[in-house]
């Protein structure tokens, strides 16, 4: 569900209150976004539904189709599952591109854990990081992004509970690096994912140091 924020109104307008500043803030929504924010007050609400086995793409073309409308009329799109403002283009919404798709919630870094917010739109569980260091959380992060480009990629195909390999290569596309498809495929770690029922996550624990197994010299 996204809302594409102008300063006149289009098909649709004032369904539903859009988020706060601060909760747009808290999700990593830029201060030039939020200013924009202040002079476009009339929303169009896209909402478009699926079936598990189509979720990602239906994520795509409604995220596509709501940036096409914010180009067409100065506008700013929020992603209101997150929720947080969208940068970009339409011609850079990327599946592969895993951070295009989440944010990282630090919340409970101090008590070693990182998670997802906004897979529940692919009808995925959210992703927890367990066991992260501190200092060690922007690593942690990078694997994050990798192992949830696999999952996007493979879901509901391959169910993700289970051991799996998230290499170096995985990790430039999570990010969105444009030279992923050439970065070496030779350096990777093992992760073990459990379904946490209870809380509806899925918890990773990474089986080694990820500064020696991806990024040591």
């Amino acid at each position: 569900m996204y809302a594409v924020m102008t300063a006149q109104p289009l098909a649709t307008d004032d369904l539903i209150p859009p988020p706060s500043p601060e909760l747009l803030r808290r999700y990593g929504t830029s201060e030039v976004s939020l200013r924009r924010l202040r002079s476009r007050q009339h929303q169009t609400l896209l909402l478009r539904t699926s079936d598990v086995e189509g979720a990602a793409f239906a994520q795509r073309d409604a995220r596509v189709e709501a940036l096409a409308i914010a180009e067409d009329h100065d506008g700013v799109v929020i992603d209101l599952a997150v929720p947080r403002v969208v940068e970009g283009r339409p011609g850079d919404v990327s599946l592969s591109h895993a951070t295009q798709w989440y944010v990282v919630d630090y919340s409970d870094l101090e008590s070693g854990r990182i998670a997802t917010v906004g897979l529940a739109g692919f009808g995925l569980p959210e992703i927890v990081v367990d066991g992260v260091h501190p200092e060690q959380h922007a690593m942690h992060g990078a694997v994050l992004a990798g192992l949830t480009h696999r999952v996007i990629a493979e879901w509901p195909a391959n169910d993700p509970v289970g051991r799996a390999t998230v290499t170096l290569r995985d990790i430039a596309y999570g990010l969105g690096d444009t030279a992923a498809a050439q970065t070496p495929n030779d350096r990777s770690i093992d992760v073990e994912i459990d379904y946490d029922a209870d809380v509806e996550q899925l918890v990773v624990r990474l089986l080694g140091d990820p500064a020696i197994t991806l990024f040591a010299p």
